[in-house]
């Protein structure tokens, strides 16, 4: 069980953690992310991996084995757009842009992310009133 249950999950570790972090925070959030990665300039998943984790200081370290699978259902779904072309280190790589409708996904995921960590800051960290 432990296995399958891992299946599902991102590799997300954090030096000042002593365990693991609970990946299932995370679950639905990785497209999130990579729209906003991706609202900043385009880029090659190689890159965004590594942006990821180090703005992350790496909290998620995004597998290419769930990275190139989420941007191809991206790509399909008009999010993003794909181009073949050169990397920095002058080898060939899928480049990658957020399309209008990526960029408007990306607008709405902020604004309902703010109303939900609003929410769980108003029930996890409200001081308890004296009775």
């Amino acid at each position: 069980m432990f296995r399958l249950a891992m299946a599902y999950r991102l590799a997300i570790y954090h030096p000042f953690v002593d365990d693991y972090l609970d990946r299932s925070l995370l679950h639905g959030s990785v497209e999130t992310l990579v729209l906003a990665l991706l609202a900043e300039g385009d880029g090659y998943g190689y890159q965004m991996r590594k942006d990821l984790a180090s703005r992350s200081h790496h909290c998620f370290q995004l597998s290419f084995g769930r990275l190139y699978p989420l941007l191809r259902s991206m790509q399909r779904r008009g999010l993003v757009t794909s181009a073949w072309g050169k990397t920095s280190k002058s080898r060939d790589g899928k480049h990658y842009s957020l399309t209008a409708k990526g960029r408007q996904e990306l607008l709405d995921r902020k604004r309902r992310w703010q109303q939900f960590s609003t929410a769980m800051d108003r029930v996890l960290f409200q001081s308890q009133k004296t009775k």
